[in-house]
């Protein structure tokens, strides 16, 4: 009777410990994402080149994740786009998309 009950609960709380770890690298990914995306933003702000900005940048984003600034005046945005695949069953779910953004006001020069 036992092993019958334990035949099918045990592929629900597989299931279940598959979805908590999807989520807890789905936050994971988040706050690299935005972590990464203020990096480049503070950067990009002071004035860096686009080289060093990028660098410091992939540096500290997730792998594969793609990073596009935009100036609109004085306010500078950096958005980090990456994409999340659940461990174990990725190959049957669609990817989730975590994208962060960040952005400050270019530096002028020191009076």
């Amino acid at each position: 009777m036992v092993t019958a009950e334990l035949a099918v609960a045990l592929p629900t709380l597989v299931l279940v410990a598959l979805l908590a770890l999807a989520g807890v690298q789905l936050a994971m990914t988040q706050l690299e994402c935005r972590d990464a995306a203020g990096v480049a933003a503070r950067l990009a702000a002071r004035g860096e080149r686009a080289d060093v900005v990028a660098l410091a940048a992939t540096s500290t984003a997730p792998d594969g994740s793609h990073l596009s600034i935009t100036h609109d005046g004085e306010l500078i945005e950096a958005v980090v786009r990456a994409q999340v695949r659940v461990p174990g069953v990725g190959w049957l779910l669609p990817a989730f998309d975590v994208s962060e953004s960040a952005a400050a006001v270019a530096e002028g020069p020191a009076a």
